[in-house]
């Protein structure tokens, strides 16, 4: 058992995570899924129902403008852009090539196990310390589209500029081709999660991504987040986060994890080290983007533990989870 789940458990820090409360709750929002809008459309409804009578014109003009792609404008107006930026990427819509709307629709261009790729490009991580990087970038193109916009495009929102965006930027560097743009995103947000890791002090950037900084820096909808750690050696803990990981994937949410090694082979091992990122249900298992390899795999929890699996970057355990907060039904 992991030396990190045994403090944790010391500690009383996941009794809320395998809880009867939180295991109804997740049971009630997957039942509840098939039967309403998804968790963008929701936020979409919302955010043009509190508009002004002008701005809901607007937004609904744009949902109009682009027909059959409309999810794409309500993952916009879900993600908080201003009025104007989702105004500009409905005006130019139509002159985007075909791979760049690809990409815009879709971040992973598959939900089959394969290789992610945007024409020649693998959506790999930049090198050997940005999985955490890689694993946020794809998630936040998968919920801001002005994101995967300017990877796929180098265009932005009119003005606005999505943070991530005006970072990457700030940190200069070549952005002339997808490749260039997808590491500069990684880069950037590789700095933003490392420069107060250790509360006022910076995160050596040699060790990755410190898990509490995921869960407090994801930007997906205007969800709110938190990290549980998880004891693959208990049935009970695998089943709560099965049963929220299916429940967060059934509204659009991916889901982040945390791999790790086998405590017998040092303490460097136990902790969490390299992080996948649940994106989809393959029967009883799931679909996870690992970015050393760039592509999806599939990820049965029930074998975790018995030895390295490809979904979790050839580590066998998983460590550390970032879930959606309690949100309503």
């Amino acid at each position: 058992m992991s030396l990190v789940a045994r403090a944790g458990r010391a500690l009383g820090v996941r009794q809320g995570f395998v809880s009867k409360v939180a295991a109804s709750r997740a049971a009630a929002l997957l039942d509840a899924a098939p039967d309403r809008p998804d968790m963008f459309a929701r936020v979409c409804a919302r955010r043009i129902e509190t508009a002004s009578p002008a701005d809901r014109k607007a937004l609904e003009a744009a949902l109009t403008e682009l027909c059959n792609d409309a999810p794409v404008v309500e993952r916009v107006i879900a993600s908080g852009a201003p009025l104007n930026a989702v105004a500009m990427l409905a005006a130019e819509w139509e002159t985007l090539d075909a791979d760049a709307k690809a990409l815009v629709r879709d971040p992973l261009s598959r939900r089959d196990p394969g290789p992610v790729t945007w024409g020649r490009v693998a959506a790999t991580q930049v090198d050997q310390t940005a999985c955490g990087a890689a694993t946020m970038a794809m998630m936040l193109m998968m919920g801001d589209p002005l994101v995967a916009l300017w990877v796929a495009s180098g265009r932005r929102g009119g003005p606005y500029m999505p943070p991530e965006v005006f970072e990457a930027d700030v940190r200069g560097g070549a952005h002339h081709t997808v490749a260039d743009r997808w590491d500069a995103l990684q880069l950037a947000i590789h700095d933003r999660v490392t420069r107060h890791g250790l509360g006022l002090l910076p995160w050596p950037r040699a060790y990755g991504t410190p898990p509490w900084r995921v869960d407090n820096l994801t930007r997906f909808a205007g969800l709110r987040f938190r990290g549980v750690l998880v004891d693959d050696a208990r049935a009970d803990e695998v089943a709560a986060l099965a049963a929220d990981a299916r429940a967060a994937l059934a509204d659009g949410i991916p889901v982040p994890l945390y791999a790790s090694g086998d405590s017998a082979r040092g303490l460097d091992s136990v902790v969490p080290r390299h992080v996948v990122l649940l994106v989809g249900v393959d029967g009883d298992a799931f679909l996870a983007y690992e970015p050393s390899s760039g592509a999806l795999h599939r990820l049965d929890l029930s074998v975790v533990g018995r030895g390295p699996l490809a979904a979790l970057g050839n580590w066998n355990r998983v460590a550390w989870a970032v879930l959606p907060r309690a949100r309503e039904r």
